[in-house]
């Protein structure tokens, strides 16, 4: 009765695409709780924004257009770590400022490449079932980078975000820290992208721990 389900994960490729969405689904679920609980939403938009100008750039050279993602994710978040640090800006200016000339870069470096909507459509929207083999180690690598940084860091980060004020009274690195969290956000970000794009990248980091924290409190 569910061989309609069942049969297509006998392809290589359906497979592979299930691999990948389980495991966006993972790490989106883990950094998203840290995203929700520092009201990070709007950071997690503007990180899946901000890797165009990465990914047009890398397009033009040849280069990998993984790689292109994350070099682009990693400086916006240290961008944003940089200008807000000690009040310099508020953290939502810099991240709308970066933002917004990221994603004005990005797309005029896009509008410059005539076949942009069949070559880099699938970084706006996805594309589970191109995953190749090469996209999946790649992944799976940068994702357990993210999870073990995040468990070797765990109580520093836990108490950063909870009560910054006792960060600093414990003598904890707390901008270190908070950068930290930006770059394994933008990690994140950029495994999401090859499995749900851009478009859903934001949605996957918040709607999962959004809904465990409003069925928590009740």
């Amino acid at each position: 009765m569910i061989e309609w389900l069942t049969d297509p994960l006998a392809y290589t490729f359906m497979q592979r695409g299930m691999a990948a969405a389980l495991l966006v689904g993972v790490l989106c679920s883990i950094i998203g709780v840290y995203v929700v609980l520092r009201s990070m939403a709007f950071l997690g938009d503007a990180m899946a924004h901000a890797v165009l100008p990465g990914v047009a750039i890398a397009y033009l050279a040849g280069g990998n257009l993984l790689l292109g993602a994350l070099v682009a994710a990693i400086v916006v978040a240290l961008s944003i770590s940089f200008f807000s640090r000690k009040g310099a800006l508020k953290e939502d200016t810099a991240i709308g400022i970066l933002f917004t000339a990221a994603l004005a870069l990005g797309i005029a470096l896009i509008s410059t490449i005539r076949t942009y909507a069949v070559d880099l459509s699938h970084i706006l929207f996805g594309n589970v079932l191109g995953v190749s083999e090469r996209d999946l180690w790649i992944a799976a690598g940068i994702g357990l980078v993210v999870v073990v940084t995040l468990a070797l860091a765990y109580k520093p980060i836990l108490v950063v975000t909870f009560d910054p004020v006792l960060a600093a009274t414990l003598r904890l690195r707390v901008e270190f820290f908070r950068g930290l969290l930006l770059v394994l956000l933008a990690l994140t970000i950029v495994v999401s992208i090859q499995t749900v794009g851009v478009a859903l990248a934001a949605a996957m980091l918040v709607t999962p721990a959004a809904t465990h924290h409003n069925i928590g409190t009740e």
